[in-house]
């Protein structure tokens, strides 16, 4: 073979791998073409029946659509379940935008997380994904200008800290991945009347309890009252916080604080037993007023520790 066939073959060759990589660019830029981007939005009127023992709320809002296709039409689901009305508004088309507006109701549900009851923030989300086009087809992309929490709701007990939107990509089993558009509204307790409701029971068993310490040796019997029933009334009102709570696999914030509350109790009633003993047998003055001292001083330290220590270690 001379030089100048083997010029003419390697010409070939390098013509037919531009050709290909051509053909694979236009491919790609045809796929890109053909994925439509519509943007979402989400307006949020109200927020009623909120359980969050149970995870459930009832949302009622506007969804807003706008895309640049008329040859597609978005048909999207809701995938934190479903809803209980869904009524088209308003619905504009033509060669080279188009639009849509839903009002909805719908009963949605989340994991909540009670880790810092009762002190606890929940997010309340929207989930939605089409129901027809994957990614390949539709991809959501956010409307922040419109989009939001109307400022007259005001949800009893809690307020709204913030919200916030998301787009994300979720792939199947099945290998199909959609656009996902998530709607977040962050919810926390008010503060000052959970403190109140919650924490200044608490605070009076421990008050009351510790008067005892007040109490002369002799008064033995108002001692041993006061402490235990403190302490079952601490107990009684720890179980009427967290009857409503679904099973937790760990301590939450309350249970912190009512183990605490359970060491001052105990200290209190160990105080009281070892002064009655010794009123009982041993008969010295000069030890039951070091114990009634140290007790005193011990039984309010310690629920510090311990609240320390299960915030810290657990």
């Amino acid at each position: 073979m001379n030089t100048a066939s083997r010029f003419i073959i390697i010409a070939a060759l390098i013509s037919l791998v531009l050709i290909m990589s051509a053909s694979t660019t236009q491919a790609a830029d045809a796929s890109d073409n053909d994925q439509t981007m519509v943007h979402i939005g989400v307006y949020v009127l109200s927020i009623g029946n909120l359980e969050m023992n149970k995870g459930s709320y009832t949302i009622d809002f506007y969804v807003f659509l706008r895309w640049d296709n008329p040859g597609i039409t978005p048909s999207f689901e809701f995938m934190n379940d479903r809803p209980v009305s869904k009524e088209k508004i308003y619905e504009y088309k033509d060669n080279d935008s188009c639009e849509l507006w839903y009002r909805i109701q719908a009963n949605l549900y989340v994991t909540p997380c009670f880790d810092d009851y009762p002190f606890d923030a929940q997010d309340l989300k929207i989930i939605i994904e089409d129901s027809k086009y994957n990614i390949s087809d539709i991809i959501y992309h956010s409307i922040s200008d419109i989009s939001g929490v109307d400022d007259q709701f005001k949800p009893a007990g809690w307020s709204i800290s913030s919200y916030n939107m998301n787009v994300d990509e979720h792939t199947y089993p099945w290998g199909e991945t959609y656009s996902r558009f998530i709607f977040t509204i962050k919810l926390s307790r008010t503060t000052g009347p959970t403190a109140a409701k919650l924490l200044l029971p608490p605070i009076i068993f421990c008050v009351v309890s510790g008067l005892s310490f007040f109490f002369k040796a002799d008064k033995i019997t108002h001692r041993i009252g006061l402490g235990t029933s403190m302490l079952i009334s601490a107990v009684m009102f720890h179980l009427s916080q967290t009857s409503s709570l679904p099973p937790l696999p760990s301590l939450i914030l309350i249970d912190k604080i009512m183990i605490s509350v359970y060491a001052f109790l105990a200290s209190s009633l160990l105080a009281t037993t070892l002064i009655y003993i010794d009123e009982e047998y041993w008969k010295d003055v000069d030890y039951t007023r070091i114990v009634n001292r140290a007790g005193a001083f011990i039984t309010i330290l310690l629920p510090f520790i311990v609240f320390a220590i299960l915030y810290f270690y657990s």
